[in-house]
């Protein structure tokens, strides 16, 4: 099975950049009118990788231990050095407009979009379970109050296998630590497979810049969607977050 190396990596990284220096990005008007890419990438970036010092202490700094397979793509990709562009509906206007944004976070300067990662994942969870009276068997009893409640999920959640954020509300997992953790999207109690690794995620959500073609992309996905079935039981053992599934 396909995974993530130093050969795939370094591959990934110089397709990308070699693209982004021969293409010119596109406009916000030719990006709308098309279906395929996501994003607008700035012409000229460049991947910023990490020494295997820099990895070493971000995890003492965060307090975990990082999967071999993600130290790997820490070291060749990490983030890039531009904000990308993508699409957002103004309120006021009700245009659709243009807005920076980052896409991998950058382990060493972005310490507080990463820790309001880390605290959206119980205040998530702590909405449902206010709202919606969610409350797995798992979690033992259900505090009487709301402000209970509150306290119970945040000591669950911190307690829990951590999880690593990738961008927006997906996260790896870091726990067991081994190459070929998933990675999990989380909107309030409800946990989906995106990608059974690491290597499906970068293929997936950067196929476009790997030119890779729609039939490549389809026999990816749909391996992509057959493994992450496989492994559904396995998945729904994990501590805490498996009881979201």
């Amino acid at each position: 099975m396909p995974q993530i190396n130093e050969h795939f990596l370094s591959q990934v990284r110089d397709q990308t950049e070699a693209r982004w220096r021969d293409n010119r990005s596109l406009t916000f008007e030719e990006f709308l009118a098309q279906d395929q890419a996501s994003y607008i990438w700035q012409q000229g970036t460049k991947w910023l990788g990490l020494s295997d010092e820099e990895i070493n202490t971000l995890e003492m700094q965060w307090s975990l231990q990082f999967p071999p397979d993600y130290r790997l793509f820490l070291k060749y990709l990490h983030c890039i050095d531009k904000p990308i562009t993508i699409a957002t509906y103004d309120g006021d206007t009700r245009k659709i407009i243009p807005c920076d944004s980052i896409l991998l976070h950058n382990w060493q300067k972005d310490t507080q979009s990463i820790q309001i990662a880390y605290q959206q994942l119980a205040d998530d969870l702590t909405y449902d379970v206010l709202n919606n009276n969610s409350w797995k068997p798992g979690w033992g009893r259900k505090p009487v109050t709301r402000y209970g409640q509150s306290q119970q999920i945040e000591k669950l959640v911190s307690e829990a296998p951590k999880l690593i954020p990738v961008y927006g509300h997906r996260f790896l997992l870091t726990e067991p630590c081994v190459a070929g953790n998933p990675i999990i999207t989380l909107r309030q109690s409800r946990m989906v497979i995106y990608s059974p690794d690491l290597f499906f995620f970068l293929c997936k959500d950067f196929s476009d810049l790997l030119f890779m073609d729609k039939k490549e992309l389809q026999h990816l996905l749909i391996e992509s969607h057959r493994i992450s079935k496989e492994r559904y039981q396995e998945y729904k053992k994990i501590p805490f977050w498996g009881e979201l599934f």
